[in-house]
């Protein structure tokens, strides 16, 4: 079965997420015969039953939470109740890193009742096995709450998330370790000129530089980088790096191992 990501949203930032200028519903992955739903937030159950055709949280085998922020994580308890028929048929897993479940957690009681397997993610480690995927984490990002990269493998196929994080010596290392395929990145600003906690477009392109994916798609667009028109800087970097750059939109869906293919065709 060929495997894809759907983004559910392509915003993030409180004011692209709190104006909805871009959704910010997550991802949802089908890697094989796997689906798995990527960091839930604002509308994600409602954009994943409204989408054409519609996602179907009862076949989903886990929810998995980068960090706990809520533009990742706030449909997370909605989307395990979707995901187990109500609480009525105790399925799935909850993935995310421990204080999503400890301290303030997001992650509420009640609902870690109605799933099989609820993990806490550690850094660099794995694999956690999900249906025919193996995750991995990255190391710690330097943010505000504990926040891991994800590493999804599944037959050969590998598939990095990036999330929010600020720029660090070594970051890139620890991706390209990995060798992904794909490698989807959080950009939310275009420069920092706040001094946040969060990938500006010149970090990210010095990751997807040094990583060096066959694939590369930036989301989680804050208002600078929506200003800045994400697809001409993706098709410039595409252009500069000989690599396939593509800027996610709402309801965009890639088709994992067509890009693969066609990039790793033009490449060589």
């Amino acid at each position: 079965m060929p495997s894809s990501i759907l983004f559910l949203g392509s915003g993030g930032a409180r004011f692209v997420v709190a104006r909805q200028l871009r959704a910010s519903g997550g991802m949802w992955m089908r890697l094989g015969e796997t689906q798995i739903h990527v960091d839930p937030g604002p509308g994600a159950l409602v954009r994943a039953l409204s989408h054409v055709p519609p996602c179907n949280p009862r076949e989903l085998e886990a929810i998995v939470l980068s960090h706990k922020h809520l533009d990742h994580s706030s449909d997370v308890n909605v989307l395990i109740e979707a995901m187990t028929s109500g609480g009525f048929r105790r399925r799935g897993a909850v993935f995310a890193p421990a204080d999503a479940f400890e301290d303030e957690p997001v992650v509420l009681p009640y609902a870690r009742r109605f799933v099989e397997r609820l993990v806490h993610l550690e850094p660099s480690s794995g694999p956690y096995r999900i249906g025919g995927v193996d995750l991995y984490t990255s190391v710690r990002h330097v943010h505000a709450v504990q926040t891991h990269g994800l590493h999804f493998v599944h037959d050969g196929l590998r598939v990095s998330y990036l999330p929010c994080g600020r720029y660090f010596d070594g970051l890139a290392a620890d991706y390209a370790s990995s060798k992904p395929d794909v490698l989807i990145v959080n950009v939310l600003r275009y420069r920092d000129e706040m001094n946040v906690d969060h990938l500006t477009w010149q970090g990210a392109r010095h990751v997807v530089a040094e990583v060096r994916p066959k694939v590369a798609i930036f989301q989680h667009f804050g208002t600078k980088m929506l200003e800045a028109d994400p697809p001409k800087l993706a098709q410039r970097l595409e252009d500069e790096l000989g690599l396939r750059a593509i800027a996610a939109y709402d309801g965009l869906t890639v088709d994992v191992e067509t890009e693969v293919a066609a990039a790793a065709g033009a490449a060589g």
